[in-house]
């Protein structure tokens, strides 16, 4: 079991680290792409870069509310799966 669990938190921590970087990268990208359309490329990267930032911690804090409840429930996602299938073979 130790190795499913090693695994599982190596998953989650490269889904935080990609859940941050992708909304931020895309805000710079698009920020910087309607400033230049508008001769402004540095406001545009700002809001870009905020909005990308902004997104990325609504995004951890999503995450962290949805793994929040399973340790509440003590349900790990497979079990939750197992639940749902049974559920759904009952009718």
């Amino acid at each position: 079991m130790k190795g499913k669990d090693l695994f599982q938190n190596l998953a989650l921590i490269s889904q935080v680290g990609v859940m941050m970087i992708v909304p931020i990268f895309a805000g710079i990208f698009i920020g910087n792409y309607i400033g230049n359309k508008f001769d402004h490329a540095l406001v545009g990267l700002v809001i870009g870069l905020v909005l990308g930032v902004g997104a990325s911690f609504r995004n951890l804090y999503m995450l962290s509310m949805q793994k929040s409840r399973e340790y509440q429930n003590k349900e790990t996602p497979e079990q939750y799966v197992k639940r749902f299938e049974k559920q759904s073979k009952k009718k």
